[in-house]
């Protein structure tokens, strides 16, 4: 199987080369016991124009094939990072890829299976290759997916999507998941397993939720509601009504609601569970402290209706999140 790793300026480096490690360790584990064979994959990274490109990190990337002269079954569109941070640099960050879409839409036209990682889904996007279908990408780009691309079912809680010839993959990290699921499906789970096992790989992860962060969005220009953001962020553990913060806004209820979800994207009771789960969070990697103070220090006193909104919002329970997330050490027994 031929597989072209499309690396495009400012990508993550090691995600591109990471996938040709790994299906280069697929090929030495599809042999193993079986002698030696032809690889199951022949993996190789193109570029636009078939020069080298600059990674994020500064580190260049080399094509080891002309585009045009190799004919892949699978292509893999790499992340760029800047496309996960504004509008401004979203434009920036897509147009070196506008040459590709062409030649993916011919690909795909061909029965080529397409997958993307982190918002290597923009490129597939823009090629118009997505519409009416499902993808995820960076859980931070997601604002800017969703309002991009309206036709397209964001899920950016799902850390892999499949719809069959086009596959996307979430953080930047994904990649290695990708891999353990196209060695599976185009191989064998029994060479996954192998895989896994050589690399020291857990299991394929399956949600992005654990890993997201709450960004509160101040760029746009209703101060009102900008200064009842700000109060929330110091007034969160406190009991806070409603008709409080449109107070402090200068509206009325009625109206406060709706600018606040004009201007945020959030209703503002979600916008207060998401600053208490967030400290909650800060609390947990932090701290030792006893997860029921936590929640009374974040503005809850029914522990269980927060511990609720918290695995539904974060996808694993409080003792899950710290036991995977905590940087203080352990207290001994």
């Amino acid at each position: 199987m031929n597989i072209a790793i499309v690396a495009l300026p400012n990508c993550h480096a090691s995600g591109v080369h990471g996938v040709m490690d790994f299906f280069t360790v697929a090929n030495y584990c599809g042999r193993v016991p079986a002698g030696d064979r032809e690889p199951l994959f022949d993996c190789q990274v193109v570029t636009v124009d078939n020069e080298p490109v600059r990674a994020y990190s500064g580190a260049m990337v080399t094509p080891t094939v002309r585009r045009e002269d190799f004919r892949p079954d699978l292509i893999v569109v790499g992340s760029s990072v800047e496309a996960a941070v504004s509008t401004d640099r979203l434009e920036r960050a897509l147009a070196p890829a506008i040459p590709l879409h062409g030649w993916l839409q011919q690909a795909f036209e061909q029965g080529v299976v397409l997958a993307s990682v982190c918002t290597g889904s923009f490129v597939l996007a823009e090629a118009g290759l997505l519409d009416d279908q499902v993808a995820t990408t960076h859980w931070r780009a997601g604002p800017l997916f969703r309002s991009r691309y309206p036709r397209i079912r964001l899920e950016e809680e799902h850390l892999l999507v499949d719809n069959g010839q086009i596959i996307c993959a979430g953080g930047a990290t994904a990649f290695m998941d990708l891999c353990v699921y196209l060695v599976e499906r185009f191989a064998s789970p029994s060479v996954a397993l192998a895989c896994s096992k050589m690399l020291v790989l857990d299991g394929r992860r399956v949600e992005q939720t654990p890993y997201m962060a709450f960004y509160s969005r101040k760029a746009h220009q209703d101060d009102a509601i900008r200064k009842a953001q700000t109060w929330l962020e110091q007034h969160y553990s406190e009991p806070v009504t409603i008709d409080e913060v449109a107070e402090v806004a200068g509206l009325g209820t009625r109206t406060f609601k709706r600018r606040f979800k004009e201007a945020t994207g959030e209703t503002p009771i979600g916008y207060l569970q998401h600053l208490r789960i967030e400290a909650a969070k800060h609390k947990l990697e932090s701290s030792r402290e006893q997860t029921a103070r936590i929640i009374w220090g974040v503005g809850y006193e029914d522990a269980s209706s927060f511990r609720r909104l918290f695995k539904r919002t974060v996808g694993c329970t409080m003792e899950q999140y710290r036991k995977r997330f905590s940087y203080v050490t352990p207290m001994a027994v």
